[in-house]
């Protein structure tokens, strides 16, 4: 059985939907399939499985999602955090 290949953040970007830069956002906060190649501390270049990548959104998704009242503020920092959990 072949392991499956890495691919780059902006191949996993277009397959998830998404933009490559939030795409980072989230390997940094740690979503499966995400893997950092380099040494550096400022700057890593990540690589991804899709299957990883993929098999971590449908667990999200699973989840129960509680959309936030019209009345609270989008930008308040506890929805955000909500947000990338």
């Amino acid at each position: 059985m072949t392991p499956e290949p890495f691919v780059s953040a902006q191949e996993a970007a277009k397959f998830v939907g998404i933009s490559r830069r939030f795409l980072t956002d989230l390997a940094r906060h740690g979503i499966a399939g995400a893997y950092p190649i380099g040494t550096g501390d400022m700057r890593k270049t990540w690589v991804f499985r899709l299957s990883e990548l993929a098999a971590a959104i449908d667990r999200k998704n699973n989840r129960e999602f509680r959309r936030p009242p019209e009345s609270e503020r989008a930008y308040d920092p506890n929805i955000r955090r909500s947000l990338l959990k």
